[in-house]
């Protein structure tokens, strides 16, 4: 007599067989809208990392904005006011800051 959990029938082996598409289709949805932008995107924000020059207003993933004032192999110095520095991770850069002007509201 075998003991009922180690026994593998053919209805249970069928279940498992079922649960496969599902499971293959919620890694492939998984896939193409999480992981690609999210390695897209960290692509993007590696290449603006490493094109920061001197002079470039940046802002941290902290909201703190400042100035590039030195790029070292790990960090990077910014320029928060005249005079006042702070080092930040290379990883801490959000992205680039504008000095765009708010569009006006546009009236219906």
């Amino acid at each position: 007599m075998s003991h009922p959990l180690l026994s593998l029938d053919a209805a249970s082996a069928g279940s498992a067989l079922g649960m496969l598409p599902p499971v293959l289709i919620v890694a492939v949805v998984f896939y193409f809208f999480v992981y690609l932008p999210g390695k897209k995107e960290e692509s993007t924000r590696r290449e603006l990392v490493a094109g920061l020059q001197r002079g470039d207003k940046i802002v941290t993933t902290g909201g703190i904005h400042g100035t590039m004032h030195e790029a070292r192999a790990e960090t990077i110095v910014l320029e928060i006011s005249p005079g006042a520095f702070l080092t930040i991770d290379r990883d801490q850069v959000k992205g680039k800051h504008t000095d765009k002007p708010a569009e006006p509201a546009k009236k219906a």
